[in-house]
């Protein structure tokens, strides 16, 4: 939407006097007509004077501002004229200048009317156009200015913006102070002397360029805007969030806390370039990078976000991700490093030695094994006594096999690889069994064999959490410190991704939630970065395992820059800094200072010579307890049985 071209009425700027036809009376001399009529004429002399004079002036910052916003780049133009309701009518408060301004201008602009600070063309149904624009507003209520540039700034892409006014050097500045934009210049008209150009430099201060009334306005015009910060101070919010900040607090009452890490590193950096200084100041460890609550009107704005968004700090770093939460309340310099978000959970711990006893096989293989065996037994006896009850030679009578005990112990004794050789095989349906069952039982021992030096010589782990799928699957409980990353699951697309939103719970201590790894019982969600950090520094691996293992599978691809306060100009200066780093690879070899790596393990790494200790061998050691238990009881209950039958006997005789 686009106003319509507007032709202004533009009363004169100074009034017009009208004389009667001259009737002298008889009381009046001819020196005191003579003396009126020259009166007279001196006074309109005196209006027509100051009329060219303000028409001189008015043609002179005309040309002033047409120079100043001079740009191939933006060619459209905005105007905002001050208009003051006079009998029914709208007219401009700077009638002869407006006049002067339009009739200069030779291309379509737009004009807009502002009325006791608001812009009276503006609706809530104005579409930014999406292109730049160049502004000039005039204006004679300095209290109003800033409100209008806002409203203007709200609704086009402004390049520059000029303000032409009358008032005073002090209140010029103080409306720059108030909009903080290099871009925007204050053009102050003096009666009778010359022109004053004010404007604001990010290094917080204002500067002033006297425009002589008879100089070149191309060489009046300097270039504004600071090289540099000149010794600004800015005042930097920050979290503790490993390795971007690392905060250490102080060891006795007399030192501070230092503050270190991959963004302070650049921000020092940054500071010795653009000469400024800056202290640290940190959020709440409840609130870090805040959240936005409430509805329009009545916002809650927490942590490092509401810092900004107040305007109590200039800068916040510390892993501080571009989304579209925050972009309605603050800015952010170019992106200087991309990260994920992804989950730390305990680790799997090795299986207990005596359990290597069991994990040889898998447990099909333990029930087929067990399977054969009995099939084996129970088919040598059968051929055995099938054979000894159908032969009438007394050998085949006493064939050993026949004995059921026995060929338990046999088809034993051959998975034990302890061979039991028999005396006589007299069936031979039994030896063709016996070949065959003695050549599965040598490929089962052998496997057994292997797979029992193995466990009992190096750890075996069950398999780690590593995709999504299975994090959502185990019964592991989920924190996450960051709302957003839980809204932004549960809106997502992907039903995994929802449900893993809609299990995570929502953690306010960051430290607090690393503690709660100790549990066993929980996982945690943030940055890869500060995953890898807090495993290696909170939880190191030592020779018995790691502690915590990082999933594989990574969410939520998010951009890391400094946030500026909303269209700070510290921006332009802050970005180009950042990309000279980023080109000079001094941002990779920071990250490569201050990440932290998880340690591989590797149980072997302490121990070149491979020895079998009492907990590699325990579960031999807890089978001939149970075995010498087993065989106890089984004795014990003989001798009762004995004593039991003999006590019988006895009583029969």
């Amino acid at each position: 939407m686009t106003p319509d071209i507007v032709t202004p009425t533009v009363p004169s700027s100074f009034q017009t006097f009208k004389t009667s036809p001259f009737h002298p009376t008889g009381s009046q001399s001819a020196v005191g007509i003579i003396m009126e009529k020259l009166a007279i004429n001196v006074k309109l002399t005196l209006l027509y004077s100051i009329h060219l004079i303000f028409a001189s002036n008015n043609q002179r910052t005309v040309e002033v501002v047409s120079k100043l916003l001079t740009d191939s780049k933006c060619s459209g133009l905005v105007s905002v004229f001050d208009v003051v309701h006079a009998q029914n009518e709208r007219v401009y408060t700077d009638g002869e200048l407006v006049n002067t301004f339009i009739n200069h201008q030779s291309k379509p602009f737009t004009i807009l009317e502002s009325f006791n600070g608001s812009v009276m063309s503006l609706t809530e149904n104005w579409k930014k156009e999406p292109v730049c624009r160049n502004v000039v507003i005039f204006g004679r209520q300095s209290r109003n200015l800033s409100s209008i540039y806002r409203q203007i700034k709200s609704q086009f892409f402004i390049n520059k913006a000029a303000i032409v006014t009358r008032f005073s050097r002090q209140e010029a500045t103080d409306i720059l102070f108030d909009i903080q934009d290099e871009k925007v210049f204050v053009l102050l008209e003096k009666l009778g002397k010359d022109l004053e150009l004010c404007s604001w430099a990010a290094n917080n201060k204002t500067s002033e360029v006297i425009i002589a009334a008879h100089s070149t306005v191309n060489n009046e015009l300097i270039k504004t805007g600071a090289i540099n910060l000149s010794g600004r101070h800015l005042t930097i919010g920050t979290v503790h969030n490993p390795p971007a900040v690392r905060i250490v607090p102080p060891l006795t009452p007399e030192q501070k806390k230092t503050i270190g890490g991959i963004e302070p590193s650049l921000i020092e950096t940054i500071a010795n370039h653009l000469q400024f200084t800056y202290n640290y100041v940190e959020a709440s460890p409840n609130e870090m990078w805040g959240e936005v609550y409430g509805h329009r009107g009545n916002l809650t704005i927490t942590g490092l976000l509401g810092m900004l968004a107040r305007k109590e700090v200039d800068v916040v770093v510390s892993n501080f991700y571009i989304n579209n939460i925050r972009w309605p309340y603050v800015s952010y310099t170019v992106v200087y490093k991309f990260s994920y978000e992804s989950f730390l959970v305990p680790a799997p711990q090795p299986y207990a030695k005596w359990k290597a006893v069991f994990y040889s096989f898998t447990l099909p293989t333990w029930l087929a094994t067990i399977a054969s065996a009995v099939v084996v037994i129970v088919m040598l006896r059968l051929v055995a006594a099938a054979s000894s009850f159908q032969s009438d030679s007394p050998l085949r009578r006493y064939d050993v096999f026949a004995d059921y005990p026995f060929c338990c112990l046999y088809v034993i004794g051959n998975l034990l690889n302890v061979q039991v050789q028999p005396q006589s095989i007299l069936s031979t349906a039994n030896r063709m069994f016996l070949i065959w069952w003695l050549f599965g039982t040598l490929i089962l021992t052998t496997g057994y064999r292997s797979g029992l030096i193995s466990y009992m010589t190096f750890p075996f782990t069950p398999a780690a959490i590593d995709t999504i799928q299975q994090l959502v699957d185990s019964p592991l409980k989920k924190a996450s410190f960051s709302v957003y990353t839980i809204e932004a699951l549960v809106n997502s697309s992907s039903e995994i991704d929802r449900t893993l939103g809609r299990e995570l719970i929502p953690h306010y201590n960051l430290t607090g939630m690393f503690v709660s790894l100790e549990s066993g019982a929980w996982a945690v969600e943030s940055n890869v970065d500060n995953l890898l950090y807090m495993a290696a520094t909170m939880y190191p691996t030592t020779t018995a395992g790691p502690k915590v293992h990082l999933i594989k599978d990574a969410i939520l691809p998010s951009r890391v820059a400094f946030g500026l306060q909303k269209d700070s100009q510290l921006k332009l200066y802050f970005d180009r800094d950042i990309q000279y780093l980023i080109e000079a690879g001094i941002v990779d070899h920071l990250k490569s200072v201050f990440a932290k790596k998880m340690d591989k393990w590797n149980p072997k790494k302490t121990n070149s010579r491979i020895s079998f200790s009492l907990d590699s061998l325990q579960g031999a050691f807890y089978l001939i307890v149970f075995g010498f238990a087993l065989s106890t009881l089984i004795f014990v209950a003989e001798v009762v049985v004995k004593m039991f039958k003999r006590r019988q006997s006895i009583k029969s005789h």
